[in-house]
């Protein structure tokens, strides 16, 4: 049964396009004066979670953050609100679709990511890591902004070629959230760093984990850590154990990039790329 728009606040919902276990993801469109139209994807938090308040400020303290970065590979938040306590996101519309979907797509034609675009895909993403991890407040205080959720889901690509990531200020709490309920981090689990799945204190080097993992999975079109149950899945990030997995990548990659991947896939942290930068220069290089 087709939805039909209806009134949001100032926003029109137009169609729902997804649901998870934080919010429904909605096309939505803003009128303005003289004619003026924007399209916009509207984030509603689900009302179980409206009714929390301890995830509602996590979410609005993590959104306020996020809505400060301004960068073309980051997916812009435009507004932040609630309508009749019902709290939405109010963020830029991509036209494309996430990498998930790419990926999922060529493994049903059974045909491989070129390299040159899996490089130019996780180019594009650390260049906005890049900008999230040296965003600084409006007195010039560093945010300290570590996305937490760095995986194909979150990166899209528009149909004109542009790669954003997504999700920014939202992950935080979602992730909290999640860890309550069994089952909701299955697909998630994958893209965590060892230290992450140890409990222990993260920065943006693990943001620049999920990267690699990304970056692996396109050149080897297959799931790095990938276990049969939840747990099994968070042995393997924990050990970390990915020599034999990138020595089994298919022939012709370059030798430096499976050196890259070998140096962003490290167990250890303080050896992995230590920037989103460095982790870029070495791509292009």
């Amino acid at each position: 049964m087709k939805i039909q728009p209806r009134q949001f606040g100032k926003y029109l919902l137009l169609d729902r396009i997804g649901v998870g276990g934080m919010a429904e993801i909605w096309r939505g469109r803003q009128f303005g004066a003289a004619g003026f139209q924007k399209q916009l994807v509207i984030k509603k938090i689900l009302q179980h979670l409206a009714d929390n308040d301890e995830f509602v400020r996590m979410f609005i303290d993590e959104a306020k953050i996020a809505v400060s970065l301004q960068h073309a590979n980051v997916v812009q938040i435009f507004d932040l609100g609630a309508v009749h306590k019902e709290y939405f996101i109010a963020m830029e519309y991509v036209l494309g679709k996430d990498l998930l979907n790419l990926l999922i797509r060529c493994t049903h034609l059974r045909i491989r990511v070129p390299h040159k675009l899996a490089v130019f895909i996780i180019a594009e993403t650390l260049k906005g890591l890049e900008a999230a991890h040296h965003a600084v407040d409006s007195r010039g205080n560093p945010l300290h902004i570590v996305h937490r959720d760095v995986s194909p889901s979150n990166v899209l690509i528009s149909y004109e070629g542009e790669v954003k990531i997504g999700d920014f200020g939202v992950a935080k709490a979602s992730r909290r959230e999640a860890a309550t309920r069994s089952g909701t981090m299955k697909g998630k689990l994958g893209y965590m760093s060892p230290e992450q799945v140890t409990g222990k204190e993260i920065d943006h080097r693990a943001d620049l984990f999920g990267a690699g993992i990304m970056f692996y999975e396109m050149l080897a079109m297959n799931r790095l850590f990938h276990g049969k149950t939840e747990l099994e899945t968070l042995m393997l990030v924990r050990d970390c154990d990915v020599d034999a997995a990138i020595d089994k990548l298919p022939d012709g990659i370059a030798p430096s990039l499976i050196e890259i991947l070998r140096k962003a896939l490290d167990r250890d942290r303080d050896k992995r790329f230590q920037s989103a930068s460095e982790f870029l220069d070495a791509l292009l290089d």
